[in-house]
């Protein structure tokens, strides 16, 4: 039998079992009380049996056909290869909800939440002062697979976006979420394909009031250090920054005002480490005031806004 084939005849709570001690044993893997390993192992195997981790559980004597325990031993090997999981099941979770991935587009971490969460009273306040007219208006740029224009469109339905990536695989993917989530109100995202800010100079000045992005923020040097599963599988244009991390930053700091009506957020994730160069450059471009670094739900500076002054 090779090495990752499940054993024949196996029952479902067998195979997660088997799973679960095959990814807890890989080389320099940290799985508290194999924790991680057995919740890997039960979102690969409801992929297979197109199940629910509690679906599993409630029919956890059936005994696996076998196209469902090759199928499963084929993703058990991926992922102990360093396959990300989310990758594999072409699904993950933010704020609440499942979106779609593919190796197309960077996979959303929890921690981005945060950026949801302060920017939503701004979108919200500008609604407020103009009681609905004229339409609130943000832009997502880099969206990826488009987990804060949709959430965003979900959690303020008054306002509309637009948003925008070099990517035509990652834009395909953000626009099936926003059919997935949104349904006949995706119309209100506009997809647009092109470098930061410049899809949206046929909208004319000063037509946005938030500017939101998750911009690459590796620093060259910090490239090969990264995790193995991330370097070796998620993209490359996603994640480097450029020789110091914050190239995407300082242009989208220096661009904004262009774009951002007086009062207008801009906001940006950030890496460890890089908050005080972010507030920096947007206290030294004058454009901007009231500059704030917000912390994330771990302690850890995650968010760097500012208000264009117009």
């Amino acid at each position: 039998m090779n090495e990752f084939e499940c054993p024949t005849a196996t029952t479902v709570l067998q195979a997660v079992d088997w799973a679960a001690r095959k990814l807890d044993g890989r080389p320099g893997h940290v799985s508290p009380a194999g924790h991680v390993s057995r919740v890997e192992s039960e979102l690969l195997l409801g992929e297979v049996c197109a199940s629910s981790r509690l679906g599993l559980y409630l029919d956890h004597d059936r005994r696996l056909d076998p196209l469902e325990s090759s199928r499963f031993s084929a993703l058990v090997d991926r992922r102990m290869r360093g396959e990300p999981v989310q990758y594999l099941t072409g699904r993950t979770e933010f704020y609440g909800r499942e979106f779609e991935v593919s190796p197309a587009v960077l996979i959303p971490r929890p921690e981005t939440e945060r950026l949801v969460d302060h920017v939503r009273p701004c979108l919200d306040g500008v609604h407020h002062e103009r009681a609905g007219s004229p339409a609130v208006r943000f832009a997502d740029v880099g969206t990826g697979s488009g987990v804060l224009a949709v959430t965003l469109a979900l959690e303020c339905p008054f306002a509309r976006g637009y948003a925008t990536d070099v990517s035509p695989g990652a834009l395909e993917v953000a626009r099936r979420n926003a059919g997935n989530l949104l349904g006949d109100r995706h119309r209100r995202i506009t997809f647009m394909q092109g470098s930061m800010l410049a899809p949206l100079d046929a909208r004319g000045p000063h037509a946005l009031d938030l500017i939101v992005a998750n911009p690459p923020y590796v620093a060259s040097r910090e490239m090969d250090g990264l995790p193995e599963e991330v370097r070796g599988y998620e993209p490359r244009l996603a994640l480097h920054g450029g020789e110091g991390g914050l190239d995407y930053h300082r242009e989208l700091i220096d661009q904004a005002p262009r774009y951002l009506n007086a009062g207008g957020m801009i906001a940006l994730e950030i890496g460890a480490g890089q908050s005080a160069a972010v507030a920096r450059l947007m206290a030294d471009r004058r454009a901007y005031g009231n500059v704030e670094i917000v912390k994330d739900y771990n302690g850890l500076d995650r968010v760097v806004s500012a208000q264009y002054v117009g």
